[in-house]
C-alpha cells in the first residue's frame, strides 16, 4: 500500500510558498527602522579663502531655500571650513559675509537627499555692502562614496512610466525589476528587485528616511501602495551605502511633498481604454497561437494637492489625493462562454502633513498616510493560468502615522528623531462563485476551481530612531560625525481557512485536469503568530584630508531576533482524524539572537583638486535583510500539510479516482487506520546559525564632461555568505540508493531519462524505512557560498538644464552560482539532505540576471513650450530553470519506484536557455500653456511600447514526459503599444 507523505517537509515547503505569495502582496511603508539618519537631506560644505588661498575664520556663512522654514546660519572654523547639514532637497542661495571682504552669493544649488554639495568661496577684498553673484552648482559629489539615483520633480513628473515606484526603479541603471511595465499595467501588484547582485527582493520602501516593510517574509516588501505625486524627490541607494543604511540592496527613500511659504497646489488626470490599444499579437506554440498578455480595458488616474502656509514662516501644511483604477482581461483565462476574465484593480491614497517650526533651531513634522489597495480577481503566482474562481477578493486598508523632529542644538551639531506606525489586515478571500474545491494541474501550471485557500493577515510595525550630526574641524582634517539609533517591533500573523480542507492536484495527462496525481490535505482552520525585534547603532565619520582626499569611515551593530508565543491548533479541524485538535504548541523563546557589526569603508580622491572628477574605493559588508521568515518556517502553528496519492482511474485500483468524475472523494484517497499527528509543520532552527551577508567591493572614476554632465565607469563585486537552507536531520544521503529505471503508467520499467536533453539519469530511491521520517532544520549550507557577481557600469547623469536632461547606464554584468529552492536566497523551499535536489544544482546564472541592461532617460525642452521626453530599456532575457517531476503512481495505483513519493529535479542550469531579450521605448510629447506667470497647463500625450513589441516574458519550465508538454509554453508577454493622455495643472 502507498503511503502518505506526512509533509513535515512539504507543511514548511507549503508555508514557505504561502509566505512566498503573502510576500508578493504587502505594501509601503513610511520611516525608517534600519537607517536613522538614512540621506533624506543633503549637505552643503565648502571652505572660505582670500585671493591668496589663505583661510578666512569667523565668516558669516548663511543659506536660504523655498525648501527651509527659515533661513540656517553659521561660521566658518579656523580653517575656513563649513558645513550645513540635514537640508531639505531644493535649490537653495548661499551668502558668505566677512570683515573687509565683499560680500558672495552663490545661487542655483540644487541639492538632492544624500548629495554633498562642495561650495568654496574666494573672498574679495572691498564692502560688505558690495555683492558679488556667482552661478553655477556643484555637479560631482567629492565626498560620498554611495552609488545613488535621484529622480528628482522633472524626471517622475515628465518621464512616461506606471507612476509607481517599480518602474520608477526600473529607470536605474544596473536594476533589474521582475516585472515589464507598459503603462502601469503592473502597477498594483509589487516586484521583486534587485540591483548589481543584491538578494533579490532585499528592498527598503522609506518614507523619509523611516523604514516600515511589510514584517513578514524577509522584511523586503511594502505593505503600502504610494501616491506618486506626492513624492517631491525618489531617491535609490544602491551601493557602497553609508553606516546609516542597513542593507545592500535596492533602498527606496520617498521624501514626500511639503508645504510653503506660497500656496502650491496640483490636479493631474491620465486616461486610456482599450481603444488607444494595439491589437494583441499571441505567440506561436506548437504551430498554434497562445492567448497570452494582460491587455487594457482601462485606467484612469487622478489626483490633486495642495500645500501652503498656515503661518508664514511658522507653519506649512500639505495634503492629497490619488484614485487609480485600472481594468485589465486576462487572455489565457476565459469563462463558460470564452470570454477573457477581467483583472480589476482600485487604488486610493491620502496624504497629510504638517510641518511647524517651533523656534529658529526646533522643526517638528507630523505625517499621516491612507491607502485602500482593492483587489477584485488576485490569482496565485504559483501557477501561470488562474481561471476567475479560483483568484482571491483583496479589500485592504492600511495607514502610516509618523512623528518627526530635527534640532540644531549648535552650528555644528544637530539631532534628528523619527517615530512611526504602519498597520494594516491584508485580506485573500474565496470568490463568490466559487465551486469550493481548488484544483491544481503542475503539468499545465493551471489552477481552477475555488482559490487555495482563504487567508487574513494582521500585522503592525512600530519603530523608532534618534541620530546626530557633528561638525569639527582641524582634527588632522575636517570631520562630519553621523551616529544613531533605532529599535523596532514587528508583528505577523496568519489566518488561514482551506474549503473541504483540500486541495486536488493533477498531473498532465492530454488537457488540464484529466490526470488525478496527489490530494493535499490541510490541518485547517489555523491561526499563526510570529515576532521580531531589532535593535542597531551606527557610527559614520567623513573625514576631508588635505589633498583632496575623504575617508569614509562608517561601523554599524544589528541584533535581531525572531520568536512565536505559546499558540493552541483550532478545536473543530476539518480533519481531527488526520490532525489534533485543541494542541499547545509552547512558546519558542529567541530562535536565533544574532548580534553583528559590519565595516563600511569608503574613499573619494578629487584628483585634479578642480571638483571636476573623483576616484572613489568602496568596501562594504551588508547582512542580508531579514523578517519573520525564520520563525514561520519554524512556527509549528502553520499550514500543514499531508500528501496522499490520488491516482488515475483504473478497474479494482485504491487510492485513485475509483468512480472517475475527477473530484476526489474521502474514499479515494485516505487509507483505513490514519491517525491523526500533532499537527506540527515547523523546522528547527538551528540556533547556533550565523546570519547571512554580502560582501562588496566596488572602484569607480566620475568625471564631470561637459557643463553639468557628468560620466562615470564603475566596477562592482559581490558574494554572499551564511546563506541557510533546509536539511532533514532524520535522514542521511546513505539512505538514498541510486536508480535508474521506474515504472512507466503502464507498469513496464523504464530507463530514467533527462526530458530535454535525452541524456541517462540516476535518481536516488529513499530506504523504505525512512519514508515518513521528517526533523527539517533551518541551518547554514556552506555549498550555497559558492556564487559571485561582477559586473562593470557606464553612466551618464545630467540635470535639467540648458533645456535638457539625461539619466542613462549600460551594465555588463555576470552572476552565477549554486541554486537553492526558496525565495531571496532562504533556501527554505529545499532539503539538502535529499541528493535528487542536488541534481544541476551547480553552476546556475541565478536570481534575475540579465547580462547586458541599457537605460536611458531623457527631456528636451522644445521651442514654443513643447516638450519631449523618452524612457528606453533593455534587458538581456532572464534564465530559465527546466524541471521535470518523476514518480508518482501508475496506472494501477502502483508506485513508480521512488518510495518517498515523487521528485521534482532540474534538468539543466538556469540560463543555459533563456527567455528572449526585452526592448521597450516609451516616448512623451507635451506643450505647457502659462497664464500669469503663475498658472500652469500641461496637457500629454504618452506612447508606450512604441516598437510594439509583444516579447514573451514568461514561460512554463516544467517538462512533461514525453514529449514536455507545455513546456516554454509562452505564459506572459509584454503589453502591447498603447496611447495615454494627460493633463497636469500646477500653481
Amino acid at each position: 500500500m502507498s503511503l502518505p507523505v506526512p509533509s513535515g517537509y512539504k507543511s514548511i515547503l507549503s508555508s514557505m510558498i504561502l509566505t512566498c505569495l503573502v510576500a508578493l502582496l504587502c505594501f509601503p511603508v513610511l520611516p525608517q527602522t534600519l537607517t536613522a539618519q538614512v540621506s533624506t537631506t543633503g549637505k552643503i560644505a565648502g571652505t572660505v579663502t582670500d585671493s591668496s588661498g589663505a583661510a578666512v575664520p569667523g565668516a558669516a556663512v548663511s543659506v536660504k531655500s523655498d525648501a527651509l522654514l527659515a533661513a540656517r546660519s553659521t561660521h566658518t572654523e579656523a580653517d575656513g571650513s563649513y558645513l550645513f547639514d540635514l537640508l531639505p532637497p531644493g535649490s537653495y542661495e548661499l551668502t558668505v559675509t566677512a570683515p573687509g571682504f565683499r560680500t558672495q552669493s552663490q545661487t542655483g544649488i540644487v541639492l538632492t537627499a544624500g548629495f554633498t554639495a562642495t561650495v568654496n568661496s574666494k573672498m574679495q577684498v572691498g564692502e560688505v555692502t558690495q555683492v558679488v553673484k556667482v552661478e553655477g552648482e556643484p555637479v560631482i559629489d567629492l565626498q560620498n562614496n554611495q552609488t545613488s539615483t535621484t529622480f528628482d520633480q522633472n524626471l517622475l513628473q515628465e518621464i512616461p512610466s506606471g507612476r509607481d515606484p517599480w518602474s520608477t526603479v526600473a529607470q536605474m541603471p544596473g536594476a533589474t525589476v521582475g516585472t515589464f511595465d507598459v503603462a502601469g499595467n503592473n502597477s498594483y501588484q509589487q516586484s521583486a528587485m534587485q540591483v548589481h547582485g543584491s538578494t533579490q527582493a532585499e528592498q527598503v520602501y522609506s518614507y523619509n528616511g523611516l523604514d516600515l516593510n511589510w514584517p513578514g517574509a524577509n522584511g523586503g516588501y511594502t505593505q503600502f501602495y504610494t501616491n506618486h505625486d506626492s513624492f517631491d524627490e525618489f531617491q535609490v541607494v544602491a551601493d557602497n551605502a553609508p553606516a546609516s543604511v542597513p542593507i545592500g540592496g535596492i533602498y527606496m527613500n520617498m521624501v514626500t511633498k511639503s508645504g510653503s511659504n506660497q500656496l502650491h497646489g496640483l490636479a493631474a488626470a491620465y486616461y486610456l481604454t482599450a481603444a488607444t490599444q494595439a491589437g494583441v499579437k499571441q505567440p506561436v506554440f506548437q504551430g498554434s497561437p497562445v492567448p497570452t498578455g494582460s491587455p487594457f480595458d482601462m485606467t484612469r488616474d487622478t489626483s490633486a494637492s495642495l500645500g501652503g502656509p498656515l503661518m508664514k514662516d511658522r507653519w506649512w501644511l500639505f495634503g492629497s489625493y490619488r484614485r487609480y483604477d485600472l481594468n485589465q482581461r486576462i487572455l489565457a483565462v476565459t469563462d463558460q462562454a470564452g470570454n477573457a476574465v477581467k483583472d480589476i484593480n482600485h487604488q486610493t491614497n491620502t496624504d497629510l502633513r504638517s510641518d511647524f517650526q517651533v523656534n529658529s533651531k526646533n522643526k517638528f513634522s507630523f505625517i499621516w498616510l491612507y491607502n485602500e489597495q482593492n483587489r477584485f480577481f488576485r490569482r496565485d503566482t504559483a501557477y501561470q493560468f488562474v481561471t476567475a474562481d479560483a483568484s482571491w477578493k483583496q479589500i485592504e486598508p492600511a495607514y502610516i502615522l509618523q512623528g518627526l523632529w530635527t534640532s540644531q542644538v549648535t552650528n555644528n551639531f544637530l539631532l534628528d528623531f523619527r517615530v512611526g506606525w504602519n498597520k494594516i489586515i491584508f485580506p485573500l478571500s474565496y470568490q463568490a462563485n466559487s465551486t469550493g474545491l481548488n484544483k491544481q494541474d503542475l503539468g499545465f501550471s493551471t489552477e481552477t476551481g475555488a482559490a487555495p485557500n482563504e487567508f487574513q493577515n494582521p500585522a503592525w510595525v512600530l519603530k523608532w530612531s534618534a541620530g546626530g550630526s557633528w561638525y569639527k574641524a582641524n582634527w588632522g582634517g575636517n570631520h562630519n560625525f553621523q551616529f544613531g539609533f533605532e529599535w523596532g517591533d514587528s508583528y505577523n500573523s496568519y489566518i488561514n481557512k482551506v474549503s473541504q480542507g483540500i486541495n486536488a492536484i493533477y498531473n498532465g495527462g492530454t488537457q488540464a485536469f484529466s490526470t488525478p496525481f496527489e490530494v493535499v490535505a490541510y490541518n485547517t482552520p489555523t491561526t499563526q503568530k510570529n515576532y521580531f525585534r531589532d535593535t542597531s547603532f551606527y557610527l559614520q565619520d567623513t573625514w576631508a584630508l588635505k589633498r583632496h582626499i575623504t575617508l569614509n569611515l562608517g561601523m554599524r551593530y544589528d541584533r535581531f531576533t525572531t520568536y512565536f508565543p505559546a499558540q493552541t491548533t483550532d478545536s473543530n479541524l476539518t480533519f481531527p482524524q488526520l490532525f489534533k485538535a485543541g494542541f499547545t504548541f509552547p512558546a519558542s523563546g529567541d530562535l536565533v539572537d544574532w548580534n553583528t557589526v559590519s565595516p563600511r569603508i569608503g574613499v573619494a580622491f578629487d584628483p585634479t583638486g578642480k571638483g571636476t572628477s573623483v576616484l572613489r574605493f568602496g568596501y562594504g559588508i551588508y547582512y542580508i535583510m531579514q523578517g519573520t521568515g525564520l520563525a514561520e518556517t519554524s512556527n509549528p502553528n502553520g499550514l500543514v500539510t499531508l500528501t496522499f496519492p490520488w491516482g488515475p482511474f483504473s478497474p479494482g485500483c485504491t487510492q485513485c479516482d475509483a468512480n472517475n468524475d475527477g473530484i476526489p472523494q474521502l474514499s479515494e484517497w485516505l487509507p483505513a487506520g490514519a491517525k491523526p499527528i500533532n499537527s506540527s509543520g515547523g523546522a528547527q532552527i538551528n540556533h547556533n546559525m550565523s546570519r547571512p551577508y554580502s560582501e562588496e567591493i566596488s572602484a569607480a572614476y566620475e568625471r564631470q564632461l561637459w557643463q553639468d554632465l557628468r560620466v562615470a565607469a564603475t566596477y562592482y563585486y559581490r558574494t554572499k555568505k551564511n546563506l541557510y537552507g533546509i536539511e532533514n536531520t532524520a535522514v542521511q544521503p546513505s539512505d538514498y540508493t541510486p536508480i535508474t529505471t521506474l515504472l512507466d503508467d503502464n507498469g513496464v520499467p523504464q530507463p530514467i531519462t533527462n526530458g530535454l536533453t535525452g541524456q541517462p539519469m540516476t535518481l536516488f530511491n529513499l530506504n523504505p524505512a525512512k519514508v515518513g521520517q521528517f526533523n527539517m532544520l533551518v541551518t547554514n549550507i556552506p555549498q550555497l557560498d559558492n556564487n559571485s557577481y561582477n559586473a562593470v557600469e557606464f553612466t551618464a547623469v545630467k540635470r535639467l538644464s540648458h533645456k535638457w536632461q539625461v539619466l542613462g547606464g549600460f551594465t555588463i554584468q555576470r552572476q552565477k552560482g549554486v541554486f537553492g529552492r526558496g525565495f531571496s536566497d532562504e533556501a527554505t523551499g529545499d532539503n539538502f539532505t535529499d541528493p535528487n535536489n542536488d541534481i544541476n544544482r551547480k553552476n546556475n546564472y541565478l536570481n534575475l540576471d540579465a547580462t547586458y541592461v541599457f537605460k536611458v532617460d531623457s527631456t528636451y525642452e522644445l521651442p514654443w513650450k513643447f516638450g519631449t521626453s523618452v524612457n528606453f530599456q533593455h534587458y538581456t532575457g532572464f534564465p530559465i530553470l527546466p524541471t521535470e517531476t518523476f514518480g508518482g503512481l501508475t496506472n494501477a495505483g502502483v508506485n513508480k519506484g521512488l518510495n518517498q513519493g515523487s521528485e521534482t529535479v532540474i534538468l539543466q542550469p538556469a540560463g543555459i536557455q533563456r527567455l528572449p531579450s526585452v526592448n521597450q521605448l516609451n516616448l512623451r510629447f507635451s506643450r505647457e500653456f502659462v497664464l500669469n506667470d503663475r498658472w500652469h497647463l500641461t496637457p500629454t500625450v504618452d506612447f508606450f511600447n512604441l516598437t510594439n513589441s509583444q516579447t514573451t516574458i514568461s514561460e512554463v519550465s516544467q517538462w512533461s514526459p514525453p514529449t514536455g508538454g507545455s513546456y516554454l509554453l509562452p505564459s506572459l508577454a509584454i503589453n502591447p503599444f498603447v496611447t495615454r493622455f494627460g493633463l497636469r495643472f500646477t500653481f
